[in-house]
């Protein structure tokens, strides 16, 4: 499934009793942020909407249309109705490029030899895979 680079997705506006912000879209049920200001609360949905769309694409879900702003129903009258546009190749790359933990075998007197001798074995252990897979640092996907 091909998944599209830039989205523009509508978020709901509302002031919160305390003086900041709820926000959330109508296009992502169980989505809700709580901010003291706009500019924070911005940034917030953009990484709200980065990480869902990613959790989607991973899942192989279809990313959902986002709604026409005159099809949002407004509670009340000082809601408003804002856009959050995100890019998602930098989000991609940085998801890709996340360190993830995998669990490695191998005998106690080798581990306590590398250790002993200082070695990092998360480097050894990527080092050692890329060349298995003919991958250099230039060619990464």
């Amino acid at each position: 499934m091909a998944y599209k680079n830039h989205y523009i997705y509508p978020v709901v506006v509302e002031k919160a009793e305390d003086g900041g912000l709820g926000m959330y879209f109508p296009d992502l049920p169980g989505t809700a942020i709580l901010a003291p200001d706009l500019i924070n609360g911005i940034k917030q949905a953009k990484e709200m909407l980065a990480n869902l769309i990613l959790d989607m694409e991973e899942q192989g879900l279809e990313v959902p249309k986002p709604s026409n702003p005159e099809d949002i129903e407004l509670l009340d009258a000082s809601d408003r109705v804002v856009f959050i546009e995100i890019y998602m190749p930098p989000y991609r790359d940085e998801a890709a490029n996340k360190a993830v933990t995998k669990n490695c075998t191998l005998p106690k007197w080798l581990r306590d030899a590398g250790e002993e001798a200082g070695l990092n074995f998360s480097q050894l252990l990527q080092t050692s895979i890329k060349e298995a897979l003919g991958i250099s640092d230039e060619k990464r996907p």
